[in-house]
């Protein structure tokens, strides 16, 4: 297997960091004369043979859609044999853009685990996107992973390494089009990634369905179901679950300056606030956010080579950690608190010129940039599709506002690859009119409980609830939650009262 980076680390702290989401808060309704997204029928589902080994007891269904843009997309049905069994699937949609279903071997086994775990007596139905793990065409480009393969061993600039990152990957994009007209950017937008959902979902049989969607497949889900609602098909969506809530309008490039300096602030807050974290610290009588800037300076005039062992048997890594992809590798670690001591370690670390003490927070940041899960060129082709690029004297304004970071965010405006691939009929929010779960977790960094928060005050028929002590993707971490899915599922038009915690508030 050749060597892959699949998240140019000349974009890291566009990219990995905000695996993935960022850009300005601003709320649009959707507009009365919108043209109303039409199902295309010109869909085809082939059922193939599974190209995975598994726990054949299962019974899994496996195929390709064939979109009208001659897309084939990889499709897993792992169908629930519980007595009684529920005839309501659920569509996972996974989080990115650019993530893949991992419909492999290892992903497979997990799903199936899964499945078990939640008892939810549906069929799981999984879906590679476009541009997203088995489906073709592939968005790949041997430029862009020889360039990876080159910074990786080099102590560059975050501006050098903005602005060559951005030429490789401008070039990459007009090469892949040239090559394959279906490559085409505007061809991997939500708008197109919905329709092909709604088009699997009217083929396979189902007479209603339900979405559970993370992080970006919220913003996915969202968009669906104001197709749904626009023009409803015979198979009933019947009901959501949208966990790390990423709306249309939320997030990207707009807003990194706020959500790095906001996500950073609650890590050192919260930090300073547990025992097990702070305790930690080498340093005494300085404040944590003076330490990480001390350490960000440090490593600025004094950067530190590691070899990195690869999770996938490939040979190892050598990489040179400087100031800026320390700061992307902390902010990767920021979306989890139980990873947060591994942030005083490496701090430590760094301080103390023990190498070998940064690889437990540079290892995971290193091999899940090489992921063969994730493709970074579709997260900008899906990024650029659906967003437009808002004005500089607005990004100026919010580098005024936050400027613990400047140093790190002033640049990012300039190099969006956006401005040479301009969204034309940008991703608008809508109010679906569907019974909706909302979850969030209060520490999340990069999809701010805030947002759910105004996707709910606008939705009357959703429910919010937030976990005070979790951040991004809430049930990975909340074990009730992920018990009880059945019981909003089965009665989603109920109030969801499962799993409280003391004192909270259903809203």
């Amino acid at each position: 297997m050749q060597f892959s980076m699949r998240i140019c680390v000349a974009t890291a702290l566009a990219l990995l960091s905000v695996l993935l989401l960022v850009l300005a808060i601003y709320f649009y309704p959707l507009s009365a004369t919108a043209e109303k997204p039409l199902l295309n029928h010109n869909y085809r589902f082939i059922k193939t043979t599974c190209w995975f080994e598994a726990d054949w007891t299962a019974t899994i269904t496996c195929g390709e859609l064939h979109t009208p843009e001659q897309f084939r997309l990889a499709v897993v049905i792992l169908h629930n044999d519980a007595e009684p069994r529920r005839v309501d699937p659920i569509v996972y949609l996974q989080g990115g853009p650019g993530a893949s279903a991992r419909l492999h071997t290892d992903g497979i086994k997990t799903w199936l685990n899964w499945m078990r775990y939640t008892s939810t007596q549906r069929d799981l139905i999984l879906l590679d996107t476009r541009g997203t793990g088995r489906s073709k065409p592939a968005l790949v480009c041997s430029e862009y992973n020889r360039f990876n393969q080159q910074l990786l061993r080099q102590n560059i600039a975050l501006n050098d390494e903005l602005a060559r990152g951005h030429e490789v990957s401008a070039q990459c994009f007009a090469s892949s089009v040239q090559t394959n007209p279906q490559l085409d950017y505007r061809n991997f937008s939500t708008q197109k990634s919905a329709q092909d959902v709604r088009a699997l979902m009217a083929q396979l049989g189902y007479a209603e369905w339900n979405i559970l969607g993370v992080s970006y497949g919220t913003r996915l889900a969202l968009e669906i179901a104001a197709q749904e609602q626009q023009a409803p098909q015979v198979v009933k969506l019947k009901s959501m679950i949208l966990d790390s809530v990423y709306p249309a309008g939320f997030g990207g490039v707009q807003t990194w300056p706020q959500v790095l300096d906001e996500g950073m602030q609650q890590f050192f807050k919260g930090c300073s606030a547990e025992q097990k974290c702070i305790g930690q610290l080498e340093s005494s009588g300085i404040s944590l956010e003076h330490y990480f800037m001390q350490t960000l300076n440090s490593l600025q005039a004094n950067p530190i080579a590691l070899t990195i062992k690869r999770w996938d048997g490939e040979a190892p890594v050598n990489f040179v950690v400087n100031d800026h992809r320390f700061l992307s590798a902390t902010f990767a670690a920021v979306y989890n608190p139980d990873d947060w001591p591994t942030i005083i370690d490496a701090l430590n670390a760094v301080m103390l010129q023990q190498s070998e003490k940064l690889e437990p927070l540079i290892e995971p940041y290193i091999n899940n940039a090489m992921t063969s899960d994730f493709n970074s060129l579709t997260f900008t082709a899906v990024d650029c599709a659906d967003n437009p690029v808002r004005a500089e004297t607005d990004y100026l304004a919010a580098l005024a506002q936050y400027p613990l970071l400047r140093a790190y965010t002033k640049d990012q405006w300039r190099y969006q690859l956006c401005h040479r691939l301009p969204s034309e009929v940008p991703l608008v929010p809508s109010a679906p009119r569907l019974p909706t779960l909302l979850l969030a977790g209060a520490l999340d960094p990069i999809t701010p409980v805030s947002w759910a928060q105004a996707v709910n005050q606008q939705w009357p028929q959703s429910q919010l609830r937030v976990r005070k002590k979790l951040a991004h993707s809430v049930l990975g971490s909340d074990v009730c939650l992920l018990e009880h899915l059945d019981t909003f599922f089965d009665q989603p038009e109920l109030h969801f009262t499962a799993c409280a915690e003391e004192g909270e508030k259903f809203q």
